[in-house]
């Protein structure tokens, strides 16, 4: 964890009152967001640390959909808001012969309802990394589709020629907005079954997901956490499972 404090963005909120303006800045760990113009823009997911009054006053200004900016290296400066119905996660970090540190995530709406089963009519689904095996587990884990992971290369082939998949905003990740509905990606996979640009496997069985990312790794790490992460799913109730689902997140 080499210099990590340089990989850190920074949240600042002001609140206004009558009297007074009341300034507060917090280290940001990882930050998901969509530019809608050059300066403004809508925020997915932060993630912050700091004080219990600091973090407690970023909590409020989430549930009251207020605007904060965030600055981070590799981006402008970008104002935003989680909007309607944000869902907010707090913790406390204890730390040796240190105050303990609170930290506190939240996360928009939308961002909440790309889980596994949620909003299946749904046709914009926010991911945190991606890796090609990642995008079509997720996706597959979120609409109940069929597939195995040998199809990774091509689903993201697919998604690049359709112009379906699209680079976001991200600080300590790689997100991406993937764009579809079920019919559409079913669709996809019958033809490239009747085109055999993708097959089945021979036998039915176990399918074991080598997802080699993780959300929560922040940079520099020893070779011994470095091992892909694996879920399983049977076929042909693929992908979704218990062990998948415990294995990663957004």
């Amino acid at each position: 964890m080499k210099n990590a404090h340089e990989r850190f963005g920074v949240l600042e909120y002001t609140k206004r009152m009558k009297d007074t303006t009341t300034r507060i800045r917090l280290r940001l760990d990882r930050f998901i967001g969509e530019v809608e113009d050059t300066r403004n823009g809508k925020a997915h997911l932060i993630s912050v640390l700091g004080g219990d009054s600091d973090v407690g006053a970023i909590w409020a200004a989430v549930i009251e959909q207020n605007l904060f900016t965030v600055e981070a290296p590799g981006f402008d400066p970008l104002t935003a808001s989680l909007g309607e119905d944000a869902q907010c996660f707090r913790g406390t970090i204890n730390i040796a012969g240190r105050r303990p540190v609170r930290h506190l995530v939240a996360i928009s709406t939308e961002l909440a309802k790309t889980r596994p089963g949620t909003d299946p009519e749904g046709k914009r689904t926010i991911l945190c990394d991606s890796d090609p095996t990642f995008v079509l587990y997720r996706i597959a884990q979120r609409y109940g589709l069929p597939v195995v992971p040998e199809w990774a290369t091509w689903f993201n082939q697919e998604l690049t020629r359709h112009r379906m998949i699209q680079a976001i905003m991200g600080l300590g990740c790689s997100p991406v907005l993937v764009r579809g509905s079920k019919k559409v990606f079913l669709k996809w996979i019958g033809r490239g079954l009747r085109q055999k640009r993708i097959t089945f496997p021979a036998s039915s069985g176990p399918v074991h997901w080598s997802l080699g990312t993780n959300f929560f790794r922040t940079g520099e790490i020893g070779p011994e956490d470095d091992s892909p992460q694996e879920a399983c799913s049977e076929i042909p109730t693929l992908p979704a499972t218990q062990e998948g689902e415990s294995c990663v997140s957004y």
